[in-house]
């Protein structure tokens, strides 16, 4: 029987939020899935996956229709069979979802957030909190942060994070998302995988050397005498590597293309740059200790392919970037899952 409750979120400000329990959809997530026209490989026991795909469905169904496109690791998860395989080593836990829409359209998209549990179920339940509220004043409408809840168990509450970019995923480069967003319902609700690909290979951090002593496969170069740069996490390189063994790299639908990495790269000597130290970055990857021979032959060539389009670029260098940063700082905290009581 449902039953809303009020579950505390921050003791410390005593901060509520009123839920409906159980989580529940209205309608099987697995005909979501086929209507959407999503592989059954798509595994919709992971509830943040279940919510994915039940959150297009409902956004192809709002009236009007929201638009948005899915990245991070559960737009992994709806593109790469192999990401859902936890059987290769290429499978991560989520703790949060990602997804793309235009700036001109976030107000539609805060009204469908708040209200799509009443059309899709109390599982689709989205809020913000004081802390989200406060970030989302400061972004400009470029980036929104809500929090949702993800599952009950015999500890609480488990609340995960939605985080949203508009028209642009804007992290240590910038990557325009726009057309992703606008045709993600002929993409399977993800941006195009060769955006997906930038959006894993874009990540670099400064790092004090001592530092970086405990991720040494992480490390891609020194940075003055007491730093050095490190690349993507673990989870980040499995997606990586999940989307060159899914993906030919050419023009096809669905395939990796190359001319959009060859034009975005040109344009931008950081991303370039960045890209180009991330990809040898994952031919010393631990990963590549836990993945079966069989997967990495089909991964390695493609890689190289992608090597090689980046090598043949020499982008003009901007002077800002001499000697300094060539990258946008950016939050590197990792998503984890916050489990409160219920009272």
């Amino acid at each position: 029987m449902e039953r809303r409750v009020e579950v505390v979120i921050d003791p410390l400000r005593q901060e509520k939020v009123s839920l409906r329990l159980p989580l529940e959809f209205r309608r099987r997530v697995e005909e979501v899935r086929a209507e959407l026209g999503l592989p059954t490989s798509v595994d919709v026991r992971d509830p943040l996956v279940a919510k994915a795909v039940a959150l297009a469905g409902a956004a192809r169904d709002a009236q009007p229709p929201v638009r948005l496109a899915f990245f991070g690791g559960t737009a992994f998860r709806l593109l790469c069979p192999s990401s859902n395989d936890p059987t290769i080593g290429l499978r991560h836990d989520l703790h949060d979802i990602d997804m793309a829409v235009l700036v001109k359209e976030v107000r539609d998209v805060r009204r469908f957030l708040t209200s799509v549990e009443d059309s899709a179920g109390s599982a689709l339940t989205f809020f913000e909190t004081s802390g989200d509220r406060i970030f989302n004043s400061l972004s400009g409408g470029q980036r929104l942060r809500w929090h949702m809840a993800v599952a009950t168990n015999a500890a609480g509450l488990v609340l995960g994070t939605l985080d949203i970019v508009a028209d642009a995923f804007r992290f240590c480069h910038r990557i325009d998302v726009r057309s992703d967003v606008e045709r993600s319902a002929e993409r399977g609700w993800t941006l195009e995988p060769a955006h997906l690909l930038l959006t894993k290979g874009q990540f670099v951090q400064k790092m004090p050397r001592a530092d970086a002593a405990a991720i040494p496969d992480r490390v891609l170069e020194p940075f003055g005498r007491r730093d050095v740069i490190v690349g993507p996490e673990a989870k980040d390189v499995q997606d990586m590597l999940s989307l060159l063994h899914d993906h030919e790299v050419g023009e096809g639908a669905g395939e990796i293309s190359p001319s959009e990495l060859r034009r975005l790269l040109a344009a931008d000597w950081g991303l370039w740059k960045t890209f180009g130290l991330n990809l040898g970055l994952i031919g010393r990857s631990r990963i590549l200790r836990t993945i079966p021979a069989p997967v990495w032959a089909r991964i390695e060539p493609r890689l190289e392919t992608i090597r090689d389009l980046v090598a043949g670029l020499a982008p003009k260098r901007r002077l800002g970037f001499l000697g300094g940063p060539w990258w946008q700082e950016v939050d590197t905290t990792a998503s984890t899952d916050l489990v409160v009581p219920i009272g």
